[in-house]
């Protein structure tokens, strides 16, 4: 499939985001926006259907109220409850229409399921698809989703990655920031404002800082379980590749996921960006000494177990790690902000930006199923009661500009659209790597584990996920 849409600076993206109440309007043409919101929120209602008086069965039928089995496989697991939660109210709305939710993530691929279930010929009715190498790969299973009623409310740049051909594959899940995410509050306890660190120096030095004031006891007070100011999550391939991997390739390939995608080989003239934001956190972190041990330390373990516990000050993650952190310890998530993930050589005061992934209908199922699956999504994203859990359940940000004055409460969300105001976003480009995630994880992020395994050297990392990436292209 040919992508001819070229995603316009994804994110500088996310301006757009927060026009998101405020505003109303976008920048597409028939965005209708807030101005038109009588007429729009009715036409969400008309859409998206309703309770009756009641609070009964919505008087508008799904599938002519003919018994549907809607099949969901996704991967964000930090809304696993929360989805479960609005597929419930939805199948009391619809009785008719079953929905089976499946969540893979963590440290598993669903993308690896995905491919599995393809080659079976058994693949969801509601799947995550993102860029032009997963569309490519998926295009038998991909529903022409033009003509949906959220479309016209999407705002600028949300929908680029699966637009091919001017057609729409996708609905954009949510916008997302990525990068290091510290407890601002320990940092001010030894003398360093976060607000202030717009450099790989200026980071290392206030890494240094806090380092040497917990090695001398001087937080044991205030924060006794205090341990290291970084974790790296090595047993996560998906951290350092999917995520970890912009860090090299984003300045190389000027911030263009299609640029990426149509590369027939990689230079990783970044290198040495890379190697160094990555040793940079494993030398304040528990693995100093032995960079083995970070290979314990997957997502649940950093977030969970040491952020979240005040064992820790900094972790590389994103937004979505808040709700983890504030159910075991509020006044920690609460003091959880983003300081940049420093480029060397390129910028070093910027945050990742993302629209993390896009809901597709498998166009091969059966067209009641198909129908169903649509009008659960436009509910979900466009019914009153689906925009408050999207927003206040899933944490999301909003990707549509007719949400009125929901926005996130969160304040490491509200952090992220504050770098995305000023600019301080760079878009990830990895999607565009050969075969996907398959080649993040599981040659570049592999890789890197070679290296804290002690098995490989960086340099080797470079070569060989060079060689594979040609190979793959050949």
């Amino acid at each position: 499939m040919k992508k001819t849409k070229k995603l316009t600076a994804l994110l500088l993206v996310m301006a757009m985001v927060l026009s998101l109440g405020a505003c109303g309007g976008g920048d597409k043409k028939d965005n209708q926006g807030s101005g038109n919101g009588d007429a729009a929120q009715n036409k969400d209602a008309e859409n998206s259907g309703g309770t009756s008086e009641d609070g009964g069965e919505a008087t508008d039928k799904v599938a002519n109220g003919e018994d549907v089995k809607v099949e969901i496989l996704q991967y964000k697991v930090e809304i696993e409850e929360a989805l479960e939660g609005a597929i419930e109210k939805y199948q009391k709305l619809y009785p008719n229409v079953t929905i089976k939710l499946e969540t893979i993530g963590g440290n598993d691929s669903v993308d690896t399921m995905y491919k599995a279930r393809a080659a079976s010929g058994n693949m969801p009715d509601i799947f995550n698809c993102a860029g032009p190498v997963s569309c490519a790969l998926y295009e038998p299973y991909l529903e022409d989703l033009s003509d949906q009623p959220w479309v016209q409310y999407a705002n600028s740049g949300m929908l680029d990655l699966n637009t091919i051909d001017g057609k729409i594959y996708g609905m954009p899940v949510t916008t997302e920031g990525m990068g290091l995410i510290v407890n601002k509050e320990m940092f001010a306890a030894a003398g360093v404002d976060v607000a202030t660190l717009d450099s790989f120096d200026k980071i290392e030095e206030a890494f240094n800082t806090l380092q040497t004031a917990i090695d001398n006891g001087d937080l044991k007070d205030t924060y006794p379980d205090l341990e290291n100011v970084a974790s790296v999550q090595g047993g996560a391939s998906w951290v350092l590749g999917n995520h970890g991997i912009n860090i090299c390739l984003s300045p190389e390939f000027e911030e263009d996921v299609f640029a990426c995608s149509k590369a027939e080989k990689v230079e990783f003239n970044y290198a040495d960006a890379y190697q160094a934001y990555t040793e940079l956190q494993l030398k304040y972190s528990a693995a100093k000494d032995d960079y083995k041990q970070a290979l314990s330390v997957d997502y649940n373990t950093a977030v969970q177990e040491l952020l979240a516990t005040g064992k820790v000050a900094c972790i590389q993650q994103g937004n979505w790690i808040y709700g983890d952190v504030k159910a075991i310890d509020q006044t920690i998530a609460d003091s959880l902000v983003y300081i940049p993930a420093p480029i060397k050589g390129y910028k070093e005061d910027c945050i990742f930006s993302i629209v993390s992934n896009y809901w597709c209908v498998n166009k091969q199922s059966d067209d009641n199923v198909k129908e169903a699956a649509k009008h659960f999504l436009n509910w979900l994203y466009q019914s009153e009661e689906g925009k408050e859990i999207v927003v206040n359940k899933f944490g999301f940000t909003p990707v549509f500009n007719n949400y009125g004055d929901l926005k996130p409460s969160d304040p490491l969300t509200q952090n992220m659209v504050e770098y995305f105001e000023k600019g301080k976003g760079i878009p990830v480009v990895f999607q565009g790597c050969p075969d996907g995630e398959d080649y993040t994880m599981n040659v570049f992020g592999a890789k890197v584990q070679g290296v804290l395994s002690g098995s490989l050297t960086w340099d080797q990392v470079f070569e060989e996920s060079k060689a594979e990436w040609e190979q793959r292209k050949g």
